[in-house]
């Protein structure tokens, strides 16, 4: 075997150490990523990387994003974490540089280094299953072993699209197709069961985009696929309002008694938030909840644990009283023993378990004003913040390492109540650039995405639009670039999908 095919090969296994990695391991990421710098220096044949690149342009759009990331350092005061920084994005120059200078990757090569990705994927949600089968799990995202929940996510979805492409896109046969098609039902199903909103939004979005594409470019003969998931979305969309409506509506604005069946008085209290159709404040006996409790469990009720007894007896459409509390089941008083306090949460398999949290949050903000514990509310308030930054300094932004001490400062001065939250940094991605390097970067950063939908259409194909629509949607509610798994996805996947899609020859046109 010759030099150059050696390394080749070094390159191939190590691109697909990289990828199996992603949702895996951030050590494996960091090994493959120095073994795949190590493999490009010694293979040497410089003349022939730079023809390749001189070929494939848009490495060079791709990895000069990171030569804007200079432009933070001329207002920047914390030079340890612009240090930091400019060493964790150096894969944002590598990656993109690394695929466009190395020999072009076959289309075997890439399924195989695809099908490694999709195999590291389906194997942490197994063990992730297993993982919440032999512990008594309250949090989901404590189920997410390996990466962080929100960037895992990530690669559950990346992993549907691509089971989703060799399901319709390849020319395999039908067993093959229906074992792409059985992967990505598992990938879907996970997003649910793991409760990641971020997961589920963008696997719906993707899915009703796709559909809806189809039903306009496909044959007649095939526009009825494309209809029945168009008509699926819709009656999803349905049922997604009515259990909204089922949340806020409010069922307690008659009072019906105001005594329990023992004769002891029920509390009203009209300053707590509605959830699941009832306002928690109303129809109390706390006697009365003390007294069954001691029956019905042996651990104390104490302030924080009543507190969930009335949400869950609430949860359920109940008074919160003697005779409600014993009427629960063995598996109810678990439950609120474990701290979970709405009968629906535990159901991993509904959407209202994964809605209603939220819905929560929202309820809970509109009666006391109160965002903390709320992912979705605590990200308004830094978005808020973050936009007021960065509007005093739109040009050049804050400085490289100071966004993130900016927002805290910011959140300080406006006597926040989640101030005491430090380096939580923006969670929006266009808002932390412009705070680190201000417009060039953003306005750069918007002709990078544009860029091969202009001059390189012929590339461009399903799965990498895809992807690009999954990171932009998870841009609006995460610092994505600032993460291992997000920033690998980016600088490695993206331009892997648009270069080498091993089935691009079936969706030309």
């Amino acid at each position: 075997m010759k030099r150059l095919d050696i390394h080749y090969s070094i390159y191939v296994l190590c691109l697909t150490l990289l990828v199996v990695s992603l949702p895996l391991s951030h050590f494996l990421m960091g090994l493959s990523t120095f073994l795949l710098f190590l493999n490009w220096v010694v293979e040497w044949d410089w003349k022939e990387k730079w023809q390749r690149i001189c070929n494939q342009k848009v490495g060079f759009v791709f990895a000069a994003l990171y030569l804007f990331l200079f432009i933070g350092l001329f207002r920047n005061d914390n030079w340890t974490s612009a240090g930091h920084e400019l060493l964790a994005q150096l894969p944002l120059v590598f990656m993109p540089v690394l695929l466009t200078t190395s020999r072009p990757l076959t289309p075997k090569a890439t399924r195989f280094i695809l099908h490694g990705f999709i195999l590291s994927t389906l194997f942490c949600c197994i063990s992730s299953w297993f993982y919440w089968v032999a512990h008594n799990v309250v949090e989901m995202r404590d189920i997410s072993l390996f990466v962080d929940h929100i960037r895992f996510s990530l690669c559950v979805v990346l992993s549907f699209v691509l089971s989703v492409a060799f399901m319709v896109l390849s020319d395999m046969a039908g067993i093959q197709r229906s074992l792409y098609g059985l992967l990505a039902l598992l990938f879907f199903v996970y997003a649910i069961f793991s409760h990641t909103m971020t997961g589920i939004v963008c696997i719906l979005v993707l899915t009703f985009c796709y559909a809806l594409w189809r039903l306009i470019v496909a044959p007649k003969s095939l526009k009825w696929q494309s209809g029945i998931v168009l008509a699926l979305f819709v009656l999803l969309c349905t049922y997604l309002v009515i259990i909204t409506v089922q949340f806020f509506a409010d069922k307690d604005h008659l009072v019906t008694t105001r005594e329990t069946a023992m004769g002891n008085p029920y509390t009203f209290d009209l300053n707590t938030p509605i959830e699941n159709g009832h306002r928690i404040g109303y129809y109390v006996c706390r006697e009365e909840l003390q007294e069954a409790w001691a029956l019905r469990s042996d651990s104390d009720l104490t302030e924080s644990r009543e507190n969930v007894l009335v949400r869950y007896l609430n949860s359920k459409g109940l008074h919160k009283d003697y005779e409600a509390l014993m009427s629960l089941e063995h598996k109810d008083i678990r439950n609120i023993e474990r701290g979970i306090p709405n009968y629906l949460y535990p159901r991993n398999m509904d959407f209202r378990s994964t809605l209603y949290p939220t819905y929560f949050s929202i309820a809970l903000y509109q009666c006391c004003d109160y965002i903390e514990n709320s992912s979705l509310l605590e990200r308004l308030e830094l978005w808020k913040t973050s936009w007021k930054i960065y509007r005093q300094h739109p040009l050049l932004g804050v400085g490289l390492g100071d966004d993130k001490d900016e927002v805290d400062a910011q959140l300080e001065a406006d006597q926040s109540s989640i101030a005491y939250k430090k380096q939580r940094g923006c969670h929006n991605q266009m808002l932390t650039l412009g705070l680190k390097c201000g417009i060039p970067i953003i306005l750069y950063f918007v002709f990078m995405m544009v860029y091969p939908f202009v001059r390189m259409r012929k590339q461009v194909n399903y799965v990498y639009v895809g992807l690009v629509m999954l990171l932009l949607m998870s841009m609006v509610i995460e610092d994505t670039l600032e993460a291992q798994t997000g920033r690998m996805m980016f600088s490695l996947m993206l331009p892997m999908l648009l270069l080498y899609w091993p089935e691009q020859k079936a969706i030309e046109g």
